[in-house]
């Protein structure tokens, strides 16, 4: 039994585990209804003070307001008095004095601080408080002139000789009843400083123990008589914060006149005993609570040791015995449900776990894989019977080949030892080759070992062997055949040369008629056997991946032009008719290679009039446009021999035509369908065939093809008419050729052109030759004696670095080749045979070139 080894941590028992949840569920639950009590009466004692604070602010607003109308009532009173009004217009203050006399007397409580009368002549009686108020004759002019022209109270402040003076000032009309004018003014005051009547009044109605009024922080009067402890300060700070829990709670009240805020505010102070008794009887609960929770979870622990911890023992007990000792003795049972059946599910684990102990013991005992199990530094632990066999009882040099696979292993068990899988590891002992996965143990989040499980694969490396071998005689096969291809091609295009070159040079020469038609078959073989060595080439590029799609912008309508151009007059010659059909407009210009799919068509057409002996042949090019693509529809159906069923699914096959006897017929390589087919496939489109022997087939095609914007091309008439008057001064030409028959062919071609031709038959002849002479144009073949025509175009344009333009004339049509020759310098490549078009074309853009860079 292995020790389980790592950081012992502190153990708790269980019964502490579930008293701590218990306490923190009673904790959390208990906290909950605190938080909550608190909440309700932290609401219900914030709403009572709110309430008890507008309760008082509304007694002392109305309260002021009480003062106010009683002192206005008197005033309106006084001011609707005949006897005042008599008083007054006979200007007698005595009169005066003796009727305001007599009113204070009924009721002096009403009697306002200050009253005096104006008319339009100014002031003319007061009663003299004014003075002792410390206003001057000037104040009080000021004062009437604040007053607005209506009945409503004005609050005024105004200097005085002591400090500044606040009033309430109010003033009503003084009528005389005869004659509905009006006499004068009277006007009334109540002083706010220090005016200990209106603010005992206001603190005994609004149940208050001290009020202070205010303008801003300045107080102007208060109840305060010094034995309280408190200040006037400490009032108006604590109305200004929150006074909730303080002894004493502050109210504060601005005061309005007639509803019309004023800078005067009111602070009063009440006592907050409730409040204060309500937070303690808070405090109390919440920590009777905790207390009684304390007990609760000490009691609750008491019970759970007693009651669950033997329970609790004896399934320990249990796995330990079944643990360390390694016995099977059946759970003997608890009274708690939940210990029963974990205890019997304990009982079932460890005896699964028994079983698959065994299994894993007799899977590695009497598994036919070896497999070894190593320590972490390399050191054989144990190994199964199989790996005994293959590695203990078999020697190699007097030594068991144990030693020889530890010596094998040892890096990638180290590899494996720091927690990676490493797999498909081959060993060759014995013989045999065996291929190990290896794998770590993890105990304990540690690596204790390394298991390796191998298989024999002799036989698959053998085989893995044959199968490179295999791959390599293929390869080489393949490249020995572009190799053939490549000097087949040159071979073949050389003779080609010559006849068709001098084929072309004999049309123009011959005028008997059996001489035409003699030369026409000439041109026609040679033609021939030049399309289908250009088939089996394409072919061959195809099969290598070589074949390349070049994409340019052209004018689609040129190929229905070709096709009309070409095959209209080969129908003709046949007798069969050819329908042309297409909806494609003069300017459309789309993105595609214009080559390959020429080739395509002009494959199918090839195949459909050499096919077709009577009826006709109907072509439907349509172009497709919508918003996401443009597609290229093609329909080409014939009345031909048509197709046999089953010969259908081996028409694209490359070497095959339909029957033998087709060969025999009408000739041809059997590529061409193949070529199609493999064409499309690279331009992304699709090819269908449906046909009926003996009536004729029907292919239908769908290419895509890009709109691209419309260019305008103008033709040059003139140059187009033009084919042998290129240059107005004969070129210098230097020809490359070894073959006297191609030499002969090209200058005779160069001549018409007007060109002066000097030749030379090998590369280092070329070389010289470009050096000692100043040429226009060097016409450069591949293979040459001595130097071969890409090295020696390298020596000309890269190392010389001479100006003449090289033209690459080769037999060679293999891209690679192409390739080699623009990466040498080379400005442009002409593929034999040499064609009075191919060489027009050539020193067309060598015209063209010249004239941009002259």
């Amino acid at each position: 039994m292995s020790v389980i080894t790592g950081p012992i941590r502190p153990k708790r028992r269980i019964a502490n585990f579930i008293s701590f949840a218990i306490v923190v569920v009673l904790g959390a639950l208990t906290l909950s209804v605190l938080f909550q009590s608190y909440q309700i009466s932290s609401r219900l004692m914030s709403q009572e003070v709110l309430r008890t604070s507008g309760q008082t602010t509304n007694l002392v607003q109305s309260l002021f307001n009480f003062r106010l109308a009683t002192v206005q009532i008197h005033q309106d009173s006084s001011a609707q008095s005949q006897n005042l009004v008599e008083a007054l217009q006979s200007r007698d203050p005595q009169t005066i004095d003796q009727y305001f006399l007599s009113v204070d007397q009924l009721e002096l409580s009403n009697t306002p601080d200050i009253r005096f009368i104006t008319t339009m002549d100014g002031l003319i009686w007061d009663d003299g408080n004014a003075q002792f108020y410390g206003l001057s004759q000037d104040d009080m002019t000021k004062v009437i002139r604040r007053v607005a022209f209506n009945s409503n109270w004005h609050l005024i402040s105004s200097p005085s000789q002591l400090d500044m003076i606040y009033l309430m000032v109010r003033r009503s009309p003084l009528i005389n009843q005869a004659t509905g004018e009006v006499a004068g003014f009277l006007y009334v005051a109540v002083v706010l400083n220090n005016n200990y009547a209106l603010i005992e009044t206001m603190r005994d109605g609004s149940n208050s123990q001290n009020l202070v009024l205010t303008v801003g922080k300045k107080v102007i009067a208060s109840t305060l008589n010094g034995n309280e402890p408190y200040r006037e300060a400490d009032v108006i700070k604590s109305g200004q914060s929150d006074t909730l829990y303080n002894r004493n709670m502050v109210s504060r009240a601005s005061l309005e006149v007639e509803g019309v805020p004023t800078y005067l505010t009111v602070y009063s102070v009440q006592n907050n005993q409730n409040a204060l008794r309500l937070r303690d009887n808070y405090y109390f609960w919440m920590i009777f609570a905790l207390v009684a929770m304390v007990i609760v979870a000490l009691i609750t622990r008491w019970w759970i040791q007693r009651r669950i911890e033997s329970e609790i023992a004896c399934l320990m007990t249990y796995t330990h015995q079944v643990a360390d000792k390694g016995r099977r003795n059946p759970f003997p049972g608890s009274t708690i449900y939940e210990f029963d059946h974990f205890g019997r599910t304990l009982e079932h684990t460890f005896s699964r776990l028994s079983e698959q102990e065994k299994q894993f013991e007799d899977l590695f005992n009497f598994t036919v894989s070896p497999t070894v199990l190593w320590s972490t530094d390399g050191q054989m632990i144990k190994m199964n019977p199989s790996a005994k066999q293959q590695f203990l009882h078999q020697f190699e040099e007097d030594k068991p080949l144990l030693d020889g696979l530890e010596r094998q292993l040892r890096d990638k068990i180290a590899e494996a030892a720091q927690g990676n899988i490493v797999k498909e590891v081959n060993t060759e002992l014995g013989g045999k080759m065996f291929r190990w996965n290896l794998s770590p143990i993890e105990v304990n989040d540690k690596i204790e070992s390394i298991i390796a499980q191998g298989y024999d694969i002799t036989s698959i490396a053998e085989a893995e062997k044959q199968s490179r071998i295999a791959r390599k005689e293929a390869e080489e096969s393949a490249r020995l055949r572009a190799d053939f291809l490549a000097k087949m091609s040159h071979e073949l295009r050389t003779p080609l040369n010559g006849i068709l070159g001098v084929s072309q040079l004999l049309k123009r020469t011959v005028n008997d008629k059996e001489q035409v038609e003699q030369v026409n078959v000439l041109c026609s073989s040679g033609e021939h056997l030049l399309a289908v060595l250009n088939d089996i080439l394409d072919f061959s590029r195809i099969e290598q991946g070589k074949f390349r799609i070049q994409k340019s912008q052209f004018r689609l309508s040129d190929v229905v032009y070709a096709i009309e151009r070409i095959y209209r007059p080969l129908c003709a010659e046949k007798g069969i008719t050819l329908q042309l059909n297409s909806n494609i407009v003069e300017d459309v210009m789309v993105v595609g290679d214009q080559v390959r799919i020429n080739q395509i068509l002009f494959n199918l057409l090839n195949n459909a009039v050499k096919f077709t002996h009577y009826g006709e042949i109907d072509v439907d090019l349509i172009l497709l446009v919508t918003e996401s693509q443009s597609t290229l529809k093609v329909r080409i159906k014939d009345s031909g021999i048509g197709i046999r069923s089953e010969d259908m699914r081996i028409i694209f096959e490359p070497f095959v035509q339909a029957e033998s006897t087709t060969t025999r017929e009408y000739g041809g390589s059997g590529l061409g369908l193949a070529i199609v087919n493999s064409l499309i496939e690279m331009l992304g489109g699709t090819i269908r065939v449906e046909s009926e022997f003996g009536k004729g087939t029907e292919f239908n095609l769908r290419i895509p093809l890009p709109v691209a914007q419309v260019e305008e091309r103008e033709i040059d008439a003139k140059e187009a008419d033009v084919k042998f008057t290129l240059f107005d001064e004969p070129l210098k030409v230097l020809l490359v050729e070894d073959n006297h028959t191609n030499a002969f062919i090209a200058r005779a071609f160069c001549k018409k052109y007007g060109l002066d031709v000097e030749w030379v038959t090998d590369g280092v002849q070329a070389i010289e030759k470009a050096k000692e002479q100043q040429f226009d144009l060097i016409l450069m073949d591949n293979q040459l004696p001595y130097l071969g025509g890409i090295d020696a175009t390298r020596v000309i344009k890269q190392e010389l670095k001479l100006s003449a333009a090289v033209y690459a004339c080769t037999a060679d049509g293999m891209e690679s080749t192409r390739d080699a020759f623009i990466a040498a310098g080379a400005e442009y490549v002409l593929v034999k045979p040499l064609k009075e078009t191919s060489l027009n074309q050539a020193l067309v853009y060598f015209k063209q070139q010249r004239q941009v860079t002259g």
